[in-house]
């Protein structure tokens, strides 16, 4: 049967990976033992379906029903690493999240012990189904929507504080989110809904391969993200009296006016924004100001966020260097690592984005 292969391929897999995961975690650089965790589960809870298949329970009545039905977990796992990777990990750590999913398993636990035919007549059992199994799905939902809005949170904090947002944005775990939620809503959609569709569990094994695959690559890649607004160093080691009037200020669109001025020609005259890993934390502490006042001033005169009012800087910079005579000594790539960008892509990016062309498009318009 290719749906208990490709399962069995997906079980060792993940074990193997998850496992590797949890080798790797280094909490001050790459918290990855919840998404080590989050792979195992996932991996075992395809043993629970390999065994489940008619052929298989009745060669190994005693591996029927194994308690490694995991909607109750995996989506509570994958939130509590995101958290711990996201600029967000200052915050309490909401391991509660979890507790619904261990009462889940030791039920689960004590009904594997069961005798056989007990566990499949509760296996057909519709409040079986809608408590253990419906339920835990709903849930995994509910979590699962809930990290969508955590990274979305994690997005607009890195945006207001570093320069460049490569390995930053967690885009990743976002997408894969979605797709997650994706498939469990097909999944279930096709098990409840639309169960007569042929072979829909062998589409269902592969995809879960593929997630698999795509978590454990990106959990291997991905480093922990500071939060620089939270960290006691550097511009947070100035007078309280700073830090005390910052807080307490109330907003006044003149003095963020007159402060944007400043900012702006700072920046111009120094040229900060060259220097591709800027914060807004180092451009605090070069003008002696505390970096909510900069983030506020930039939010609400310039509309944007920091990350895209440096780069505009840098577009600049990147025009005038086009339009030079170094532009003949430099590739495109050099111009971009000139005016602050730490990469091609980055910079294509930046520049499509504030000018609606790329750079060959934009010096083949001035050349004409």
């Amino acid at each position: 049967d290719l749906q208990i292969v490709l399962d069995a391929i997906g079980f060792v897999q993940g074990i193997t990976l998850g496992g590797l995961l949890l080798l790797l975690n280094r909490q001050k650089y790459r918290s990855s033992f919840f998404l080590g965790l989050f792979l195992i589960f996932f991996s075992l809870e395809l043993l629970m379906y390999i065994f489940i298949h008619p052929d298989l329970s009745e060669l190994f009545p005693q591996w029927y029903l194994l308690p490694f039905y995991f909607s109750w977990l995996l989506m509570p796992l994958f939130f509590i690493y995101t958290q711990q990777v996201s600029v967000l990990s200052q915050e309490k750590i909401k391991y509660w999240v979890l507790y619904p999913g261990i009462l889940v398993f030791v039920i689960n636990v004590i009904i594997f012990f069961l005798p056989f035919e007990t566990k499949k007549m509760l296996y057909f059992n519709f409040w079986h189904d809608l408590l253990i199994w419906q339920f835990g799905t709903f849930y995994s939902w509910l979590i699962g929507f809930w990290n969508l809005r955590l990274l979305y949170r994690h997005k607009l904090e890195i945006e207001n504080t570093y320069s460049q947002l490569t390995s930053k944005e967690l885009i990743w775990a976002r997408n894969l989110l979605i797709y997650l939620l994706a498939t469990s809503m097909i999944s279930y959609s096709l098990s409840y809904i639309f169960n007569s569709l042929p072979n829909h569990t062998v589409y269902l094994a592969a995809m879960d391969i593929i997630a698999i695959y795509l978590f454990s690559y990106f959990g291997i890649v991905q480093r922990n993200i500071r939060s620089l607004l939270n960290e006691d160093n550097g511009m947070f080691k100035l007078t309280s009296k700073i830090t005390k009037a910052s807080e307490t200020m109330v907003v006044d669109k003149f003095k963020d006016e007159a402060l944007m001025q400043q900012i702006n020609d700072y920046i111009s005259n120094s040229e900060c924004y060259t220097n591709q890993n800027l914060t807004i934390v180092d451009l605090a502490d070069a003008m002696n100001i505390h970096p909510k006042r900069i983030s506020t001033a930039i939010n609400l005169i310039q509309g944007r966020n920091f990350n895209t009012y440096i780069n505009q800087f840098r577009i600049k910079k990147a025009e005038k260097l086009l339009l030079s005579d170094m532009s003949k000594n430099l590739s495109i790539e050099g111009i971009a690592n000139e005016s602050g960008f730490n990469s091609k892509s980055a910079f294509y990016m930046a520049f499509k984005k504030f000018n609606g062309k790329t750079p060959h498009q934009f010096l083949t318009k001035v050349k004409a």
